[in-house]
């Protein structure tokens, strides 16, 4: 009975934490991504006028995704070390997990953060299906002695 308990839990946990993954994990579990950050035209005026600009401060992506730069605007901007002129398209791929803050000129603040997670791997899913899984697995044991023994305890005409 016990390993009846166990093995169905398993099958539970591991339904319930691929159904997660698949709904709320899709960025991070899925193939690597373009992440585009278009510097549309007239930033560099809205910049001087000290007006905001309407691009993000922050940009998350996960490891081995790609930031897409594209430049629409008439000046060059500076993201990090890199530099993108006029009409310009410039792709960075992500490799490895990291939190940084990028001096950049497309921001009143002057700085632009790029956080960039791990990707998670099959080891990741086996502990998560794992630690789901097995106190599923223990209350259906429980559940399933609590009910054969009030099944023993009740007679029977």
């Amino acid at each position: 009975m016990l390993g009846a308990s166990l093995l169905a839990g398993f099958l539970v946990g591991g339904m319930l934490v691929t159904a997660a993954w698949a709904t709320f994990a899709a960025e991070q579990v899925g193939p690597p991504r373009d992440v585009r950050l278009v510097i549309p035209a007239g930033t560099s005026v809205l910049l001087a006028a000290g007006k905001p600009s309407a691009i993000p401060s922050e940009i998350h992506l996960v490891s081995g995704d790609r930031l897409v730069l594209i430049n629409q605007d008439v000046v060059t901007h500076n993201v990090g070390g890199w530099s993108v002129e006029p009409a310009m398209t410039l792709t960075i791929t992500t490799d490895a997990p990291a939190a940084n803050t990028f001096a950049c000129s497309i921001h009143g603040s002057g700085s632009l953060g790029i956080i960039v997670t791990a990707r998670p791997g099959l080891l990741d899913a086996i502990i998560i299906t794992i630690l789901v899984s097995l106190p599923l697995a223990l209350v259906l044991a429980a559940g399933a002695t609590l009910f054969r023994n009030l099944d023993m305890g009740h007679e029977y005409d």
